[in-house]
């Protein structure tokens, strides 16, 4: 028995006919969704996940990054279900791989322990959402103007910040992304991160000021 065979039911053949057919529906193949995450991982210079499932025919499958050794790449694991990501404008090759550039950017950060509520998971996003917007920038991916579109609707939860501030972090990475290629200068990971964590202080009255009100009205959910 495989080290991950019991972390989900295996999909019935049904299930994965239809799984098929969703991706045939969405534009994507089976391929186009690999070399898609591929493309994603070679920006960072990582490994592809050790693990990658279709959750489009769960009923709560959620696209994300999950990992038990935040010090090693060996036990990344990505989900991604189509019908949530159709539901954010992301319904070609090219935006799918920035959806995979946002989860590979936690890939890159798992080791690092974010200040903030809910264990850093607001500054978490940011970065990763900052990240997808510089790939864009520094290799003109149009696309994410519609990723930028489907992100900036949504309404911000404990894990994740509103949906304005999701979109102002992308457009920056973008904005700086497309300086340094226009300039022709060199740039590494480490460098895009350092300019994240100067727009990130920018925007840290802001950023507070909504964590402080999703704080708040769990509290009252709560009561």
């Amino acid at each position: 028995m495989g080290e991950y065979d019991n972390f989900l039911p295996r999909p019935t053949m049904e299930g994965f006919l239809r799984g098929v057919d969703l991706r045939s529906l969405k534009g994507l193949t089976e391929q186009e969704i690999k070399d898609a995450i591929n493309s994603a991982c070679e920006f960072f210079g990582i490994p592809y996940p050790v693990f990658v499932q279709d959750l489009s025919n769960f009923k709560f499958g959620s696209t994300m990054f999950v990992s038990i050794d935040p010090t090693s790449y060996g036990d990344d694991i990505l989900y991604y279900n189509m019908n949530e990501l159709a539901q954010l404008h992301v319904g070609t090759k090219e935006a799918f791989s920035l959806i995979m550039t946002h989860e590979c950017g936690h890939r890159i950060l798992q080791s690092i322990r974010f200040e903030g509520p809910y264990n850093g998971s607001w500054q978490g996003e940011l970065a990763a959402d900052f990240l997808m917007g510089c790939r864009a920038g520094l290799f003109n991916m149009p696309q994410i103007s519609n990723v930028i579109e489907g992100l900036g609707k949504t309404q911000g939860s404990k894990s994740h910040p509103k949906g304005y501030l999701r979109a102002n972090f992308i457009k920056h990475g973008l904005l700086i992304a497309q300086q340094i290629r226009n300039e022709s200068r060199p740039v590494s990971i480490q460098d895009l991160l350092n300019e994240y964590g100067k727009h990130y202080q920018e925007m840290w009255p802001y950023i507070k000021k909504d964590e402080k009100e999703i704080y708040n009205l769990l509290e009252r959910m709560r009561r």
